[in-house]
């Protein structure tokens, strides 16, 4: 039975289109998957779904079938959709850091999302509600901790949260812009069932945007894509097709002729603690990473791969000089880079996980660029910074698929793949020589990742520059990398060539993490 219709969707922005006659519907207890690449209208579709566009011009239908009527919510004003989104359709946005209020706890934003719908409901259902909302998304292990805020959570954890608030209210629809992003393998395996369970037991549609394309494979009863802002039906058979992207880029690899004698980074027993009150009068050290030993060589790929919170991204923040540590780095045979810290930012950078959080809210994509060159004093006046920007940037840019028209516009103009792209810009523009790549593709299509991967790769060829690449996705460490690391709990399980640690894990939790 049809919940949804969205009929002849068009939405442009500033006259320029997104969204062009787009048609679709959604069932109840089916999970509709909506494909596209980076920057094609997916998020902006499900966004207008709400009423959550701002300054854009819609045409068309969305038509949302109720117990005794059907709403065209396109026509609705703000009053009348307020009571359809968070009680009839709930949503999962993208990026859960940034949808959870970081200054309220969680109990509070479960509590809000119940009330704003239900105000009368007394104090015990209202418990009872929450205790039902945890079990429904398996998070009963954090009963106790429900007075925390977000960032005391695992990234898994705060997807649950969010999909709980998305349910609070019983919704015929849910709406989940990319859940499983930034997730790890196994993290990502337990959202994907959740869904499944979800479906099964709520009957409830479910509108799963997103690109990757195994869980696609997995739990989409329908695929639609949409391409030039056009949506068109897609067969499960195709989506398999489109898996075999990412196995031609190991043979790639190979033929790139780069040299691999030069130790350019000497990492010996890093540790990075962190203090935390155990009572009163007593501090105790929790290590996000222990006595950490590994080597990089010239333009050898390092990939580091592990569950969410085992220590990946502190780890890349310590490398960095971001967070304090104990131990040694030496880095191209220097000890006390320290004392020069600044020169050294130059030849070691660093691709952030979270690109709308690392880029200036107040600068354009052209400042973001340039920045790094204005800093390091590599283009001072106006004048060379325009012509290296034309001679330089537009290369770059046009080699990242990234338009030249998005030169001028902010971050919260871009899409989530464009902005992954600017962040990518910004660190090769200063010529590193180590590049550190913490989740570069996360928010990334197959395609656009196949392209950004083959492009890091010709560079490396140029430049001789070596990558480290921390990422939750098998594929993508698999496939890019000379020599993984696994990481558990802050330690490495595991260190070896690619090929030996795939072939033969020698530990319980990477064959685990191998198989999920």
């Amino acid at each position: 039975m049809t919940v949804l219709s969205v009929k002849n969707l068009s939405i442009s922005f500033q006259k320029q289109p997104v969204v062009d006659n787009a048609s679709f519907s959604l069932e109840f207890g089916k999970i509709t998957a909506l494909l596209g690449q980076s920057g094609s209208g997916k998020s902006v579709t499900a966004l207008a779904i709400v009423g959550l566009l701002r300054g854009a011009e819609l045409s068309g239908e969305v038509l949302l079938s109720l117990k005794d009527k059907t709403e065209n919510l396109v026509k609705l004003n703000h009053n009348e959709i307020c009571k359809i989104r968070g009680n009839n359709i709930g949503f999962v946005f993208q990026d859960p850091n940034s949808a959870l209020n970081p200054l309220h706890k969680i109990r509070n934003q479960i509590v809000e999302s119940i009330k704003i719908h239900n105000p009368k409901i007394s104090k015990e259902n209202l418990q009872k509600r929450i205790l039902e909302l945890l079990k429904l998304v398996e998070l009963e292990s954090i009963v106790t901790r429900i007075d925390n805020y977000p960032h005391q959570f695992s990234g898994g954890q705060k997807q649950r949260i969010m999909i709980a608030i998305a349910l609070a209210n019983n919704p015929q629809i849910l709406i989940a812009d990319e859940p499983t992003t930034a997730l790890d393998s196994v993290v990502q395996n337990e959202i994907l069932n959740l869904f499944l369970r979800l479906k099964k037991e709520l009957k409830i549609a479910v509108l799963f945007i997103t690109h990757n394309l195994k869980a696609v494979k997995r739990i989409a009863d329908e695929v639609l894509e949409i391409d030039n802002g056009q949506i068109i039906t897609k067969r499960i058979e195709n989506v398999e097709k489109e898996l075999i992207l990412f196995e031609d880029l190991e043979e790639y690899k190979l033929n790139q002729k780069i040299l691999k004698e030069k130790i350019v980074l000497e990492v010996n027993n890093l540790s990075v603690i962190h203090k935390f009150k155990k009572s009163f009068f007593k501090k105790d050290n929790f290590f996000a990473n222990k006595n950490i030993n590994f080597s990089l060589r010239l333009g050898e790929n390092l990939g580091f791969i592990g569950e969410s919170g085992s220590g990946k991204s502190t780890l890349a923040l310590a490398l960095c000089g971001l967070v304090d540590f104990q131990g040694n780095i030496s880095f191209f045979d220097n000890e006390n880079w320290k004392k020069n810290e600044f020169n050294l930012r130059k030849n070691v950078q660093i691709i952030f996980q979270d690109p709308f959080s690392s880029l200036n809210p107040r600068m354009t994509v052209k400042e973001i660029i340039t920045e790094g060159l204005v800093i390091h004093k590599i283009i001072s006046s106006y004048e060379k910074k325009e012509r290296f920007f034309l001679e330089q940037v537009e290369n770059l840019m046009t080699q990242l698929n990234l338009p030249l028209s998005l030169i001028n516009r902010y971050p919260h103009q871009l899409s989530g793949g464009q902005r992954q792209r600017v962040a990518i810009a910004r660190s090769l523009i200063l010529n590193p020589k180590i590049l550190i790549l913490d989740e570069p593709t996360s928010a990334l299509d197959y395609v656009t990742q196949n392209e950004i991967l083959r492009l890091l790769l010709d560079i490396q060829k140029e430049r001789e520059i070596s990558y480290i690449l921390i990422s939750h996705d098998l594929d993508l460490i698999k496939q890019f990398s000379d020599k993984i690391a696994v990481l558990k709990n802050g330690e490495i399980l595991e260190l070896d060539e690619k090929r030996k640690i795939f072939s033969n894990p020698q530990h319980s939790y990477t064959k685990q993490l191998f198989n999920s």
